[in-house]
């Protein structure tokens, strides 16, 4: 699912430009996107109670960072295109209303501009939850996570680093050292995913990667927010200079553009168009039978992403019936720079046999 490591990396050498906002002075470095949440919204002077617009379309994870700061989350349902309605936050607004949060959803960017104003008028932060539209852009060339008080960024879902986010936000972050250990086993890991991926071990290679996602769901661990003080590994600044390439992004966008050749009746919208600006964090498509057709992916070999079964509990599902049935039928599939077009193709063929 996610990018593997080739192990070239280590003798690469690093990039002369390193794209948006690892150059910001503003800048921070965190284990987990969660962890940036945390640390963000406390940062921008959020306080107990405050209330944020938070869309019910969300993973889970970044709720529970901010119910953990004792925010109070306002899910808005939005639009068929998974946009924001403008109608709907404006009666959601309180006297306690401090933010709208807003998520760049599979590496697809939202109108940041227009939502930008929208709170500038209204005394609102916006918190651009970019974690999944790394390297992605607008239309008018500016870089996904530029518009927000507090823009939040995940290395690991575009990049074959273990773990790793990055935050821009209020100030100059405090510096704080990395984890002294190097993450060997993850790395190993990683390392072993690309070689896998470029032999003919493609049983084995289905057995370590069903045994790395069982195919269970756990909340606690799927929600919880872990450590927050802890940092990257030691390897992490070095790799980063060597991995972040802006052209990421244009592999991402034709392995998309292969995909929906072939598949483009199976993808819900907003994403069954050519991703224009996009760094497609995964190729999603709907399915009627979303738990026969993980596992059916997983027995070719080919480990897919459950898109968010299940969201936080403090969401009430039955309240918003458009992310419910999204969140029974999404399905996403690899899409990363890694692949090859051999790859893509059994991707194809096996949806194809699955749907």
């Amino acid at each position: 699912m996610w990018p593997p490591l080739a192990p070239s990396v280590w003798l690469r050498r690093p990039v002369q430009r390193l794209p948006y906002p690892l150059d910001e002075p503003s800048v921070a470095l965190h284990a987990w996107a969660r962890h940036a949440i945390w640390r963000g919204v406390a940062d921008l002077g959020l306080e107990p109670q405050d209330e944020l617009l938070v869309p019910a379309f969300h993973h889970g994870s970044e709720v529970e960072a901010l119910i953990r700061r004792d925010l109070r989350c306002r899910f808005y349902e939005g639009g068929e295109d998974l946009s924001p309605r403008a109608d709907e936050l404006e009666s959601m607004l309180t006297s306690r209303t401090r933010a709208l949060y807003l998520v760049h959803y599979l590496g697809f960017p939202q109108d940041s501009a227009r939502w930008r104003k929208w709170c500038d008028k209204r005394g609102l932060f916006l918190i651009e939850d970019a974690a999944q539209a790394w390297l992605s852009t607008h239309p008018d060339g500016q870089p996904t996570g530029s518009y927000g008080d507090l823009s939040v960024f995940c290395l690991y879902k575009t990049v074959g680093l273990p773990e790793g986010a990055i935050s821009v936000g209020p100030g100059t972050p405090a510096k704080r050292p990395l984890d002294r250990r190097p993450g060997a086993r993850e790395l190993a890991r990683r390392h072993a995913w690309w070689v896998v991926g470029r032999s003919g071990l493609a049983t084995a290679g289905a057995a370590l990667l069903r045994r790395r996602y069982p195919g269970s769901f756990d909340a606690d661990s799927e929600f919880d927010l872990r450590d927050p003080n802890a940092m990257p590994w030691s390897t992490t600044r070095y790799l980063l200079r060597r991995l972040a390439d802006p052209h990421t992004a244009d592999l991402r966008r034709s392995n998309y553009a292969e995909l929906l050749r072939e598949l483009s009746e199976l993808v819900p919208p907003p994403f069954d168009r050519s991703p224009n600006g996009a760094s497609p964090f995964v190729f999603p498509i709907e399915a009627e039978d979303k738990a026969r057709t993980l596992r059916g992916l997983r027995d070719r070999g080919i480990v897919a992403l459950d898109l968010w079964s299940y969201a936080h509990p403090l969401l009430p599902m039955e309240s918003v019936p458009s992310i419910a049935r999204r969140r029974t039928r999404m399905i996403g599939l690899p899409v990363h720079q890694e692949l090859r077009r051999v790859d893509l193709e059994r991707i194809a063929d096996a949806v194809c046999a699955l749907c």
